[in-house]
């Protein structure tokens, strides 16, 4: 059975740690339009809107370089206006002081970059608990790919046993290819669940976390 030392508890950020304002539908119909325009996709909207965001950018990347850096720009832009406002979920330093406390690995993995949420997480008093951040800076594979878990992962060559901690379905599907259990947050399991996701737990509440039994079939 792993110590706490040997487990990592790795957590998305938007609506799971802090409540964003990011208009994600909003951005993707924003880069479906701009694939369109471009004649850079053949598929319908209704098909390209259950993309993952990071697909779609990847699709107008294939296209050409300066089509990509337009993807990248109105993602950018989207991610700036969202984090201005946003404030942290209830509860959030508290869980994860608790959980610093018990011996966990904390990592945070985000598909924002680095200079635009590093500032926003000090500033909500977050910034203290992790021994791993992943950003799309140092990884430019964004989830639903497992290679951000993968990035914490070899950092932390003593854990045993992870976990992801989000809000969405392709937090679970990066946990899930990276070999790690998948903890759901929020009102969005139904939507896990569609995508073919099965969360190891669901929770409603962060404080739900801290009765856990993190090591349970380990």
């Amino acid at each position: 059975m792993p110590q706490s030392s040997e487990i990592a508890l790795i957590f998305d950020l938007d609506n799971t740690l802090i409540h964003s304002t990011i208009d994600f539908m909003g951005t993707r119909h924003r880069l479906i339009d701009v694939l369109m325009s471009a004649g850079a996709v053949s598929a319908p909207r209704e098909v390209l809107i259950r993309e993952p965001i990071p697909h779609l950018v990847a699709m107008g990347e294939a296209a050409g370089e300066a089509l990509g850096r337009a993807m990248w720009e109105v993602v950018s832009a989207a991610e700036t206006e969202g984090l201005r406002e946003a404030v942290a979920v209830e509860h959030a330093a508290e869980v994860l002081a608790a959980l610093r406390a018990r011996g966990y690995r904390l990592a945070l993995l985000t598909n924002n970059t680095r200079s635009g949420v590093l500032p926003k997480v000090g500033e909500l008093g977050l910034d203290g608990y992790f021994d791993v951040i992943a950003t799309r800076t140092e990884v430019p594979a964004l989830k639903p790919s497992p290679e951000g878990v993968r990035y914490i992962l070899h950092r932390l060559p003593a854990v045993r046993l992870a976990y992801v901690i989000g809000d969405a379905w392709i937090d679970g599907r990066a946990a899930e290819e990276a070999g790690a259990r998948f903890i759901g947050f929020g009102e969005r399991r139904a939507a896990s669940l569609e995508r073919g996701v099965r969360p190891w737990a669901w929770i409603a509440d962060l404080r739900e976390l801290l009765d856990l039994d993190l090591t349970r079939g380990a």
